[in-house]
Formats: C-alpha cells, sequence, structure tokens
C-alpha cells in the first residue's frame, strides 16, 4: 500500500505542472446530461469526475431482464451479489472484494445500512419502477458518508419527475406471480407519485418459497420540498441460509424522509434532511422446533442532516455540513441497545485550468460507543487529451461493528462484545478513454489495506463461528470496461470485467466472509431492437471466487409492443447452472416467465 501511496503523490506532482492541455470534448457525446450525485458532496458532472462511478439509467433498467436490483446488480462486475433467493428476496452486496458489511446502501441518500446486521441492506422498500438510475461508487465514501463505505457505495436514486400510469403482471414456474402498479400526477410546481408491488413463489425446492409486498410513495412541492413514506414486508424459507436447519425469516422495513432544499443565493445553497427508518427481523431457526433460538429484532435509526454549497469565486467551491442521529436495537437475541451519532465534514471543490479538478475531503464521526474516526480523502481528474482523462484518488474509511457481531447467539454463531471498529486506507488510479463518439473504455486498478477487519472465524468445521478483529487485510486489482452509448431510448452495450487479490497474511482460521472474496468477474448488459416491432434484452454476469468455485448466469428478454401494453417472455438462468452464490446454499436452475406491462400515458 505504501507503494501504491508513493506512487499517486507522484502522479498528482506530474499532473500539477500540466494544466494546459487541450479542453475536453469526447465526455459530451457520452451520457452528456449525466449529474452524478454519488461522487462528490455535490453533485458531480460526468466530464469532472475523479471517482470509479458506474450509473445504470432508467432506460437501461426498464431494457434489461430483471425483477429486482439485486439482479440488475448482478449484471455489473463493479458489484458482487451474494443472493441467497431468487429475484433478490435475500442478498448482500460487495465491492472490491470488500465483505458484505463493507458497503453503503443508499436511499436518495438516506443510509439503508442496518445496525443489526448488514444482511438487511437489501430490504428495500422499493421497486423497480420507482428508480430513477442507481450510482455505484467503488472504493472509499466515509469522507462523505460516514461508516460502511469501505469498499463502496451504493446510491438508489427515486423518480422526482413524469406523469401516468403503469401497471405490470407475471406468472412463472414454481407458483411464481408478481404485480406492481405506478401512478404520478402533476400541476405545476406539485408531483405526487404511488406504487404498490407484490410478489409471492412457491419456491423451487422445499423450504425456499417466499412472499414479499409493499408501496412507495413521493411528493414534491415547488421544486425545493420532498416527502418521502416507503414499506415492504417479506416473508420466506430460508432453507441452510445461516446453518444446517430449515429455517423460516420475516422481515419488513418502513423508511420515511423529509428534504427541504433552500437556494439564498447563486453563491449559496443549502438542504436539510430528515429521516427514520425502522427495520423488523423474526427469524426461526428450525421450523421443525418452533421456539427454540426464535429471535425477534426491531431497529430504529433516526438522522439530521444539512449540507450547504459555497461558491467562492469561479475555481473554487466549498460544501460542508453535519448530521446527527442515533441507532437503537430491541431484540429478544442480542438485548435492547443504543448509540448516538455525529459527523462534520467538508470537501473543497477546485478547478485547475480548463482540464483538471481537485476534490479535498475530510469528515469526523463521533459515536457515543465507539468513539471518533476522522475520514481524509483527495482525488483529482485531468483531460491528459481531448479524448483521454487521467484520474486518482485516495482516502480513509472505517466502520463501526454491526450489533450481530456484537451480541449474537445461536447453536452455529457467537458474537463477541470487545470488537473494535475496522479501518481501511485505499488508492485508485484510473483513465477514461473515448475513442470515437459514444464510445468509452476505462481502466482502473486499486489497492486497500484495512486495519481490525472484522469477520466471523472458526479453527475448525467442528467449532462454532465466533466474530473476530482478524488484524490486517489487505487487496488489490484491476478493472476494464467498455461502454456504447446511443441515441434510441432502451438501447445498452456494456462490457465489465473485474480482478481482485487478498491476503490476510498467515491466516490460521477458517473465515466466513472476509476470505470468500470474488477473484474474477465479468459483466455484461446488452439491449437492441429487432425486426418486427420486437426487443431483446441480455444480461450475463460470471464470478470465480477465491475457492475455486465459478458460475456463468445468463437471463434474457423478448419483448414486442401491442399499442399501450406490452409482452415480454423472461428466461432467467437459461444455461441451466448448478450454483451457489453462498456456500451451502442452491440457487434455482432454468426458469420461464410471462409478464404483460400497460402504460396508457398521461
Amino acid at each position: 500500500m505504501s507503494g501504491s501511496m508513493r506512487l499517486m503523490v507522484a502522479f498528482w506532482v506530474w499532473l500539477a505542472g500540466l494544466a494546459g492541455a487541450p479542453r475536453p470534448m469526447a465526455a459530451q457525446q457520452v451520457r452528456a446530461d449525466t449529474v452524478v450525485v454519488t461522487a462528490g458532496a455535490d453533485p458531480v458532472p460526468f466530464d469532472s469526475l475523479a471517482r470509479t462511478v458506474t450509473v445504470l439509467t432508467r432506460d437501461e433498467i426498464r431494457s434489461l431482464p430483471v425483477r429486482s436490483l439485486a439482479e440488475l446488480l448482478d449484471y455489473t462486475a463493479a458489484v458482487d451479489v451474494r443472493s441467497r433467493g431468487p429475484y433478490g428476496v435475500q442478498a448482500d452486496f460487495s465491492i472490491r472484494g470488500a465483505s458484505y458489511s463493507q458497503v453503503l446502501v443508499l436511499v436518495d441518500g438516506v443510509r439503508i445500512n442496518d445496525s443489526q446486521t448488514a444482511h438487511h441492506n437489501a430490504d428495500l422498500p422499493i421497486a423497480l419502477e420507482d428508480i430513477e438510475r442507481i450510482e455505484i461508487l467503488s472504493g472509499p465514501g466515509s469522507a462523505l458518508y460516514g461508516a460502511d463505505a469501505f469498499g463502496g457505495t451504493i446510491n438508489i436514486i427515486t423518480a422526482r419527475d413524469g406523469s401516468g400510469f403503469r401497471a405490470s403482471g407475471l406468472a412463472g414456474q414454481f407458483g411464481t406471480f408478481e404485480g406492481s402498479a405506478r401512478l404520478s400526477v402533476g400541476r405545476g410546481g406539485f408531483r405526487q407519485s404511488l406504487s404498490i408491488f407484490g410478489s409471492r413463489s412457491a419456491g423451487f425446492m422445499f423450504d425456499r418459497d417466499y412472499r414479499t409486498a409493499g408501496f412507495h410513495a413521493r411528493t414534491d412541492v415547488g421544486g425545493r420540498t420532498s416527502l418521502l413514506a416507503a414499506y415492504a414486508d417479506k416473508e420466506f424459507g430460508a432453507n441452510g441460509f445461516y446453518g444446517p436447519s430449515p429455517s423460516r425469516e420475516w422481515t419488513n422495513q418502513a423508511l420515511f424522509s423529509a428534504e427541504r432544499r433552500m437556494h439564498a443565493s447563486a453563491r449559496w445553497q443549502a438542504t436539510l434532511r430528515a429521516s427514520y427508518r425502522t427495520h423488523g427481523d423474526r427469524f426461526l431457526w428450525d421450523t421443525r422446533r418452533p421456539g427454540l433460538y426464535e429471535n425477534r429484532h426491531r431497529t430504529h435509526a433516526f438522522g439530521l442532516s444539512l449540507k450547504a454549497r459555497r461558491v467562492l469565486s469561479r475555481r473554487l467551491t466549498l460544501n460542508f455540513g453535519g448530521e446527527a442521529g442515533g441507532d437503537r436495537i430491541a431484540s429478544s437475541n442480542l438485548g435492547d441497545h443504543s448509540y448516538a451519532r455525529a459527523s462534520a465534514f467538508a470537501e473543497l471543490q477546485l478547478k485547475l485550468g480548463n482540464t483538471a479538478n481537485l476534490y479535498q475531503g475530510l469528515r469526523y464521526d463521533r459515536y457515543s460507543v465507539f468513539g471518533a474516526a476522522a475520514s481524509p480523502s483527495l482525488s483529482l481528474s485531468w483531460w491528459a487529451r481531448p479524448r483521454i482523462r487521467l484520474r486518482a484518488s485516495a482516502g480513509r474509511a472505517f466502520r463501526i461493528p454491526t450489533f450481530t457481531e456484537l451480541y449474537y447467539r445461536d447453536p452455529n454463531n457467537e458474537g463477541t462484545r470487545a470488537l473494535k471498529p475496522e479501518k481501511a486506507w485505499a488508492c485508485e488510479i484510473g483513465t477514461d478513454i473515448f475513442p470515437a463518439a459514444r464510445w468509452l473504455a476505462a481502466a482502473t486498478v486499486f489497492a486497500r489495506r484495512d486495519t481490525d477487519a472484522i469477520d466471523w472465524i472458526r479453527r475448525s468445521p467442528a467449532e462454532k463461528w465466533r466474530s473476530a478483529n482478524i488484524g490486517r487485510f489487505t487487496s488489490a486489482g484491476a478493472e476494464l470496461r467498455l461502454q456504447r452509448t446511443f441515441n434510441e431510448a432502451r438501447r445498452v452495450l456494456e462490457l465489465e470485467y473485474s480482478y481482485t487479490n487478498g491476503d490476510a497474511g498467515a491466516a490460521d482460521y477458517l473465515s466466513k466472509y472476509v476470505l470468500d472474496y470474488v477473484r474474477h468477474s465479468a459483466g455484461v448488459r446488452l439491449a437492441a431492437a429487432l425486426p418486427a416491432a420486437f426487443t431483446f434484452g441480455q444480461g450475463a454476469g460470471y464470478r470465480r471466487h477465491r475457492d475455486g468455485r465459478g458460475y456463468l448466469v445468463v437471463d434474457a428478454r423478448l419483448a414486442r409492443s401491442f399499442g399501450q401494453a406490452t409482452l415480454m417472455l423472461e428466461a432467467s438462468n437459461i444455461l441451466g447452472v448448478r450454483y451457489q452464490e453462498i456456500v451451502g446454499v442452491d440457487m434455482p436452475g432454468r426458469r420461464l416467465a410471462l409478464r404483460l406491462e400497460w402504460s396508457p400515458g398521461p
């Protein structure tokens, strides 16, 4: 890591004397209207990006054969999705070899990560129809967002505009049925949207059935005030999910947020946001013996934040603010615990000539239980040529242990109360090349060094898994990306590849999560128009884990519109691959479904 840091410092010094390169032009041809919220304290235009960010737009989402966020992210090499069931019923996310607890999930900038366990981070109370775009920031994000942003950040941004009605229904194998409807209306500066969604399945094997239901409502007034209320409820068979028993789990999550955007002048802007999230979890270890190790958990998270932006000059902008809040849990297994948290942050954006941008950030977080953490960051982008952009970044990240890691006990797992927060330094260097109109090729190398990394370990299969600070863990790798954009909506071509290598030293233990990372990852997203008014969408994801297990999952969709209705034939895992994303948890084989969408327009 120290060698990588020295290389980055030399890179920045070298760039400092080269601000006279020609102005960028090629970025205007690839998603020129994209403004990336996740990459900075203030939204960053695409041609000013200094970090590795993957953006999935609403048109892409609707063109691909996906039914859940987990399936969509599975087509990207940027995110390793570990599902315990189809259609995102239960899933974990990993980025750049980080564990599932080391990825931050946001909805419109509101933290979703659950203080009980990160296994709940995919319990999102939104449907795909509600999503405007998804931004995946690879690398540390603690300087912007605080805890948990080790490997990366997934920010789900919901739709704020549009009007009309859309409904869809699906029927498939294993008694699978899904339905959703979304209504959006607006007049003047008022916008209101409401979505309802639900699904059920008998399951492809014993104790793998599921049922989901939820709603999402958003109100926008005058372009400055936004209110959001969302809820999701799930019940699913959890056969072998966390141990050798037929289990069952019930979860529900409610999210409420209110946001007020204020513009005192062209130079002063501020956003005030309040949020509340609550998550319930009931887990039955063995359905044959009700009451034995049956756990009930309820978490609450409160947050209040103020973010301000001050334009100091034509080239210098300061973003700063603070947050305060707390997390609380009431649990039959973990007990009752709580902590308060507060933070302050600042980011300075500096334009260096016409071709370079420098971002310097610092955030300070204090917890009533875990102490304090300072998270600095530094990133730089420079257009060396009109079609070549170079970028580099470095930063520090941290994560506090979850209540499960601290206090959980069952026949197969035992928490440790004395866990310390884990910390990391990370860096990356990359280049973006625009060889022709609407083409983008990108390459990035990265490295991260964790200290006091948290994992579940045991010395032999006869022992329980116990949470522990395992010490140092280093990881490094490379990412490649090729993208082609089109004038027509719902046409996609993106190819991605990622390589990661991790090292925990001479580990004399079995690792449940930290050492179970994906070494090779590839993703393909393709959508195209066919003759006779047909459209075709395909997504494929390849994963090869450190332990050698590998699998290629390919999904496809064939669709045709008939006036206001669209009929779709969807095929999942069309190669019929038998695979496990999490050891011991089988995933379903080939399956077919028929979907009907109806959109009568405004």
